[in-house]
């Protein structure tokens, strides 16, 4: 029963991908508009609202993983898209800058899509289907990062509140189809009895990432996997517009770009490469291919060169669903939720962490007062986190096969 929802808990999060992207190119001049002040305030502004909304969702993400092991996944479903129907209801409204961040605060402390739907398709999945599963996963975030910005771009030319209006009512209209077709994938025998509150704070979620001696390195190699995605997504418009000369038509073309190729990768490659390679095999070579994708993003002197970049880094695209898929066979039912809590601990922490780390580098090494000329700075150490990742993850693996590890 509940492999019938599978689309639909797919669709739930497309629609919240689709959101974010909708809001994503017109925040800083509809926080100009609020706030009145300058673009260069604006922009400070939006930082400000992405940390917030980064730092909100490291606390609260692992307390609805760790509810929903307890109650269930569809009640934490329908609570966090309820959330974001009001969330963006209210940031439509806004007169000023004050009911904006409220709004703000009420999506990002209702945000759960992303750990439910990771512990809904462990649990509706059969082990060897999950690495698919998890890839398709991947690929609704690739589509609705291509979709997302180019629509926003277009209704908010119209009005800027447009997107906001349009996100809650996609919210509010997936609320309704989940309240009534959305079957429950966590069994009532199959819940925890109690809650450990100690997993439902952003840290002591790693709790539970520690119970399981193979999670505690292949942790590190999530972690700095993350940190460097999110340095590279921090810096990409940036990096363009300095090292290519790209306006804002060129930056769109090429986050699309970034998101077609991410989609293809993790609906197309990561489903053909772990059928053929298994997953102790698909990892290191994910992480090896998205280490040098990543070198090569920083190498490239034209925007050719970065597609072509772009183009290898789609096969890197199979390490994350294949290490998810790995995990999810180690953890029991009734921890699913606990344990995708934690992992996406480790995501919004470095959500926080890699957009400060990688726009400081690239200041740092680009410009009139650079300490040195070196734009591709940010990539380069993203490329030296995942190779760190990638040797965590060999020697894991390697005593993973030889059962010193479980």
């Amino acid at each position: 029963m509940a492999r019938s929802g599978l689309p639909l808990v797919l669709a739930i999060l497309f629609v919240d991908v689709v959101g974010e992207g909708l809001v994503y190119p017109i925040t800083p001049n509809f926080l100009q508009a609020l706030g009145g002040g300058t673009a260069q305030e604006a922009a400070r502004l939006y930082g400000w609202s992405l940390a917030l909304y980064a730092g909100l969702t490291l606390f609260f993400a692992p307390a609805w993983g760790v509810l929903s092991d307890r109650y269930g996944r569809r009640p934490i479903l329908l609570l966090s898209m309820a959330g974001a129907a009001l969330g963006n209801l209210l940031t439509a409204l806004a007169p000023g800058l004050e009911l904006y961040f409220l709004g703000r605060i009420v999506a990002a402390v209702t945000s759960a899509n992303l750990v439910v739907v990771n512990a809904y398709l462990a649990d509706a999945s059969p082990p060897e289907q999950r690495a698919r599963n998890f890839g398709l996963v991947g690929a609704v975030f690739g589509f609705g990062f291509v979709i997302g910005p180019a629509l926003g771009g277009l209704v908010g030319d119209w009005d800027l509140r447009a997107p906001f209006w349009a996100v809650a009512g996609l919210s509010a209209f997936t609320f309704t189809l989940a309240l009534v077709l959305l079957p429950e994938s966590l069994k009532p025998e199959r819940r925890k009895k109690t809650l450990r509150w100690l997993e439902a704070n952003p840290f002591g979620a790693l709790t539970a990432l520690a119970r399981y001696p193979l999670l505690r390195p292949l942790g590190w190699t999530i972690l700095l996997s993350s940190l460097a995605m999110n340095m590279l997504v921090a810096v990409w418009i940036p990096y363009g517009t300095y090292r290519y000369g790209f306006g804002p038509t060129e930056n769109g073309f090429i986050l699309a770009a970034f998101g077609l190729m991410s989609a293809l990768g993790q609906g197309l490659v990561v489903p053909w490469l772990v059928s053929r390679l298994g997953e102790h095999r698909a990892i290191p070579l994910g992480l090896g291919v998205s280490a040098l994708s990543l070198l090569l993003y920083g190498l490239a002197s034209t925007p050719w060169l970065l597609f072509a970049a772009l183009a290898i880094g789609a096969l890197g695209a199979v390490d994350e669903p294949a290490l998810q898929a790995l995990i999810s066979r180690h953890i029991r039912p009734n921890e699913q939720g606990s344990v995708q809590g934690a992992l996406a601990t480790i995501g919004n922490l470095m959500g926080v962490v890699g957009p400060v780390a990688g726009t400081h580098l690239l200041s740092s090494f680009s410009g009139p007062q650079a300490v040195a000329e070196l734009p591709g700075a940010p990539f380069f150490a993203g490329a030296l986190c995942v190779a760190l990742g990638l040797g965590i993850a060999h020697r894991t693996l390697r005593r993973l096969a030889a059962g010193l590890v479980k």
